[in-house]
């Protein structure tokens, strides 16, 4: 099917781009989200990184039960794509995720089933815990119905699908894990997940950084916590790397 992909590639970058971070959306947004409400191109400019917006609909970034394969787009077919389109540095060292919200459930999903592809991952007011989310009690009933098509009727998730279980998973392998930030306002509804996601995560093998401040689940909070989010990837903030944040 036709699909949409929007590009940040900075006009002073060489071929290949020296960093590519690839950016996803939240449930109620699209690709061109992030670049019509943030200053994302600026920050594209100002660290040479080349930003790859995907559009994956209501799909949590998952191989939806009745659906389309999202989570294979995402870490296979579309880095492979934009890597021949754009020329894209193929190093995982130099290579990013992030997102908000569902995106942010996303990122981390797939920097703990790949650690090998990324070597950092952030995320903005994240679903650090799907199951909480799916036992949500206020959950519409529409909303509801796109779960079970993600998840399947009964709303069990599997291990693939539970950031705890991908995280406890990957301490154990033997290989370099990747650097993860988390960032979450203190009004915002997912804070105590992700409050009780930096707390497991602390006490993890991961090099993990948590950063709450004042703010909700909006863009007011995505764009403030955009610059966190690029001093973070740039070691640019010496206080998140001391874990003075948290």
């Amino acid at each position: 099917m036709s699909t949409s992909i929007h590009v940040v590639y900075p006009l002073e970058s060489r071929r290949p781009s020296s960093s590519t971070l690839y950016l996803l959306h939240g449930a109620g947004d699209n690709a061109s989200t992030w670049q019509r409400l943030t200053t994302i191109e600026m920050y594209a400019q100002q660290y040479g990184c080349t930003v790859i917006m995907p559009e994956a609909n209501r799909s949590y970034y998952t191989d939806m039960m009745y659906g389309l394969n999202y989570f294979q787009f995402i870490t296979e077919e579309l880095p492979e794509l934009c890597g021949q389109l754009l020329h894209l540095n193929p190093d995982p060292e130099r290579t990013y995720v992030a997102g908000l919200s569902m995106g942010g459930y996303g990122a981390l999903k797939c920097a703990l089933t790949y650690p090998n592809r990324y070597a950092k991952a952030v995320s903005l007011s994240g679903v650090t815990d799907i199951k909480r989310r799916l036992r949500d009690p206020e959950m519409p009933q529409g909303m509801v119905k796109e779960m079970q098509a993600v998840f399947g009727r009964e709303l069990t998730i599997s291990p693939d699908q539970d950031l705890y279980a991908l995280a406890a998973g990957q301490i154990s392998d033997k290989h370099p894990l990747p650097s993860i930030l988390c960032c979450c306002g203190s009004s915002d509804p997912f804070i105590d997940m992700n409050r009780d996601f930096a707390a497991y995560m602390t006490n993890t093998a991961f090099d993990f950084n948590y950063v709450e401040g004042p703010g909700s689940h909006d863009w007011l909070f995505w764009e403030e916590h955009l610059k966190t989010t690029f001093d973070f990837l740039f070691d640019r903030n010496t206080e998140i790397e001391r874990g003075d944040a948290f």
